[in-house]
């Protein structure tokens, strides 16, 4: 006979939600890191899994994960792909060309090119010691929309 009377319910998303804080997961990710992490575990992969579909090694995967490396710029269309949208919030001018060559996966000087400018004004444009004008930035927004976003159908 029980000596207790009371009867425990909960839903399935509540304990697997639960269970993906426990392991990590984060409902308002910051950092690239914990975007990825939270990701990996919402897919239910392993690192090494993660890793292979994004192309790249597992000792890489982790350190992006653990914030410890930025990920190279080639390596960011597949970032993106992975996690559905641009993990880092844009809100500056600065952060609107950054944006742009990582959803590219150029580095500073091919954006350059691409653009029409010389790598040290991309650099200061990102670094926020210049402002783009607005014809140029016009220009980096234009590329974004008509750049696709590489592997968004694969997950």
């Amino acid at each position: 006979m029980p000596f207790c009377y009371f009867t425990l319910k909960a839903s399935r998303t509540a304990v697997r939600l639960r269970k993906l804080v426990q392991k990590g997961f984060k409902i308002r990710p910051v950092t690239l890191g914990q975007h990825l992490r939270s990701r990996r575990l919402v897919l239910k992969l392993t690192q090494v899994q993660a890793a292979e579909r994004l192309n790249t090694l597992r000792e890489h995967y982790e350190r992006w994960e653990r914030d410890e490396v930025a990920p190279t710029a080639s390596f960011w269309p597949r970032l993106i792909g992975f996690l559905g949208s641009y993990p880092v919030a844009v809100q500056t001018p600065a952060d609107q060309v950054l944006m742009a060559r990582r959803i590219m996966g150029l580095s500073q000087f091919a954006f350059g090119r691409r653009i029409q400018v010389i790598a040290k004004n991309v650099r200061e444009w990102e670094h926020g010691v210049a402002k783009p004008s607005p014809a140029m930035l016009a220009k980096v927004q234009q590329l974004v929309t008509d750049t696709p976003v590489v592997g968004l159908a694969a997950v």
